[in-house]
């Protein structure tokens, strides 16, 4: 099936977003966790959310052949049934028992490729590394035609920072600084600096988070919990029905409860054996107090992966190995509880079990970092220990008990009381955070995609050069063919950028490219000049209206070079990006933006380009000169993902180089029904050898120098 051009969403409409996780969708991750009860919620807000994801499953990836499959594979046909209102295909939804998100939820999860174990701080982490996706993502970005895309942990050298670069629609980042991501930012700064800038909005989970990621990557920042989806009203004193004690025949012991007497919780999940052995120790060496009995709530999925220690013999008295699957049966551990301990060395799950503990009114100790020393500012009850210092625990564990005894009766109550319920807004649910990142979704599409521009999709978002198996035929066999069934009388062929003797750099006259336009059937085509507008209307008074000629200049700004169209009198060159934009809109001029990415010339900035959005008219997105096709290929990315019109030029300096990319585009006689004609344009390419016509352009600009004068 086919993906036609869609307009982007109303506000009263639903999003169709892909949310991207950096780790196996196999394995036990608060990342994974977060992004599954975000999706929960954000289908419940009526939104179309999509996961995508890598893995270490074989049934996963034999879905991911039947999905991606280069001839059969059905990707784009599901997707687009699914965005159209359909329920999501069997293929389209996990494998049963794989992953945080089952599939009743009804909600696509989209393996695009094999995970890798990474080894860091005495733990795994299993990350979908850009070794075999970046395909796969490129046809999913072009296919899926998503309204947005909300990557996590944006920039680790994951699936998520793969997608960053491929998307093809506004994206939104998610810094959670889990210790990969803390790593990767840290140490890849220098490069990946440069990507950041592709974030059009950022999202971090703590708000130390946002100290710490200016000073490495400065922006702005907005702070959303990792949000719980432990229900307020799921919460009892009482064993959830779910859990259960481990038994010793597991290789564990401990009591399977205790009557009377305080307790704590400490809840393992993901591969913290690390944390829990030094929380074993901490134990051994001062079991605190003021409680009598501590619940280790064993996340079963996360315990058949990293099999924790067996608990000291002198503590089986006092600990409590209970098993947990999902939020329900972690609510009645909460309820039964005192007191929780945090991950003792902090960790990918600190912000998590913070969440939970705000949402369940118990009180908590944690590790002297900066997200539990924030939670404890705003008034939360608890205390902080030193993971480093013999005694610290049992210390804080005796201060976050005494507040609870002398609030004791505000505690029991706070549950069910009204003032509770005024407050349930303030609490880090993931009913409340979705909202919120629903709402910088809105705000991130706004602020991306002019009103003007809205309406329709540029052809750049439903297609690409370098994709094939996307539509009825494959594009790039659809360029070089030309444009087939379109062969009008009121279309033509045009090229936008080609250069005249009047360029330094040129010597073909303008009376030998009008004739060549003629003879190879352009029906239009844009004189720009370096820094000079004298050819154009020197071919413009020649031409006559065949070929119809465009008044261009390409300026040299201090940022770059920019094309005006259409304009009536030459721009100076040396200004800066915006002033030579000014200029050429207020001649009521186009602004192209010629070759934008082609990293081997000097080309505005990325940040430029996204700031200066409103004001530009035409992204280039395949220029037959570049040395890289990936130049055209981010040009054409980000002209897809701000819905910007596309262009193409031959960026002639030589007659031979003449309509080797052209644009077969409905006729047009001035900028409103160009601009008009272009969103519907199709681009021909029809390149020659680059290193032929660079030597043609050598010769003929150096022949007069070095040859002999009569």
């Amino acid at each position: 099936m086919p993906l036609g051009p869609r307009p982007f969403p109303a506000m009263d409409q639903s999003l169709h977003i892909a949310l991207v996780t950096p780790f196996s969708w196999s394995i036990p991750a608060a990342v994974n966790c977060h992004v599954a009860d975000l999706a929960r919620e954000l289908k419940a807000l009526g939104h179309r959310p999509v996961i995508v994801t890598s893995s270490d499953d074989p049934s996963e990836l034999a879905r991911t052949k039947a999905l991606f499959q280069r001839t059969r594979g059905r990707l784009v046909e599901l997707l687009e049934e699914y965005r159209s209102g359909c329920p999501p295909h069997d293929l389209l939804l996990p494998t049963t028992g794989e992953g945080p998100l089952s599939r009743a939820a009804g909600i696509p999860v989209v393996p695009v490729g094999y995970s890798f174990p990474v080894r860091l701080n005495g733990g795994v982490a299993s990350l979908g590394l850009p070794v075999d996706v970046t395909s796969r993502l490129e046809k999913l970005m072009i296919g899926g035609g998503f309204d947005l895309v909300h990557v996590h942990e944006p920039l680790a050298p994951s699936l998520s920072f793969t997608a960053l670069r491929e998307a093809r629609s506004p994206v939104v980042g998610s810094f959670h600084l889990t210790p990969v991501g803390v790593a990767a930012y840290e140490m890849g700064q220098s490069v990946l600096e440069r990507f950041f800038s592709r974030l059009d909005a950022r999202v971090v989970t703590f708000p130390h988070g946002r100290t710490l990621m200016d000073e490495l990557y400065p922006g702005e920042y907005q702070v959303v919990s990792c949000g719980t989806s432990l229900s307020l009203e799921a919460l009892a004193p009482s064993v959830g029905a779910g859990a259960s004690s481990r038994a010793s025949g597991d290789g564990f012991s401990g009591s399977a409860g205790h009557g009377g007497g305080r307790t704590a919780l400490h809840v393992y999940r993901g591969d913290a054996r690390r944390s829990y052995r030094a929380l074993m120790r901490a134990l051994l060496a001062d079991f605190p107090a003021d409680i009598d009995t501590l619940v280790v709530a064993l996340h079963r999925p996360s315990a058949e992966r990293w099999v924790p220690r067996t608990v000291p013999r002198r503590l089986r008295d006092r600990v409590t190995l209970r098993e947990f699957d999902g939020a329900d049966d972690l609510a009645g551990l909460y309820g039964s509880a005192d007191v929780v301990i945090l991950p003792y060395l902090g960790g990918e799950w600190l912000c998590a079990s913070l969440a939970e503990a705000a949402v369940s009114g118990r009180p908590f100790v944690g590790p002297e970092l900066p997200p539990v020393v924030e939670q404890l500012a705003t008034g939360a009850r608890g205390a902080v220990f030193s993971p480093a210092t013999s005694g610290s625990l049992a210390a804080a564990v005796d201060r976050a008990t005494n507040v609870v005894h002398v609030e004791a009766g505000l505690l029991k109550t706070a549950s069910a009381s009204s003032g509770a319920a005024a407050s349930a807004a303030d609490l880090p649910t993931m009913p409340a955070v979705a909202a919120r990142l629903a709402a910088i979704y809105r705000q991130t599409i706004a602020a991306t995609v002019p009103k003007d521009r809205a309406t329709a999709r540029t052809v750049a978002s439903g297609a690409s050069l370098h994709v094939r198996g996307i539509g009825a035929q494959s594009t790039r066999k659809r360029v070089r063919q030309g444009v087939l069934g379109r062969t009008r009388a009121d279309w033509i062929n045009a090229d936008l950028h080609v250069h005249s003797e009047f360029s330094k750099d040129c010597v073909s006259s303008v009376e030998s490219i009008i004739a060549t336009a003629r003879e190879i059937g352009l029906g239009a085509l844009a004189i720009a000049d370096h820094n000079e507008i004298e050819g154009a209307f020197l071919a413009r008074e020649l031409a006559q209206g065949d070929p119809f000629i465009i008044v261009a200049e390409e300026v040299k700004t201090s940022e770059g070079e920019v094309i005006g169209l259409f304009l009536r009198e030459a721009i100076p060159r040396g200004l800066t990006f915006d002033q030579t934009l000014s200029l050429i809109k207020e001649q009521d001029g186009l602004v192209y933006v010629p070759h934008p990415f082609d990293a081997l010339r000097t080309t505005p900035s990325y940040r430029t380009l996204v700031d200066n959005l409103h004001r530009i008219d035409v992204i280039e997105i395949y220029n037959a000169k570049v040395a890289l096709s990936s130049f055209n290929l981010s040009a054409e990315r980000f002209a897809a993902k701000y819905n910007i019109v596309a262009g193409a030029g031959s960026d002639a300096h030589v007659l031979q180089a003449l309509g080797t990319a052209m644009l077969h585009m409905p006729r047009f006689h001035d900028a409103p029904s160009f601009l008009a004609a272009l969103w519907e344009a199709d681009i021909i390419a029809r390149r020659k050898n680059l290193l032929y016509l660079q030597s043609l352009k050598l010769l003929q600009t150096t022949l007069d120098r070095v040859l002999p004068e009569d």
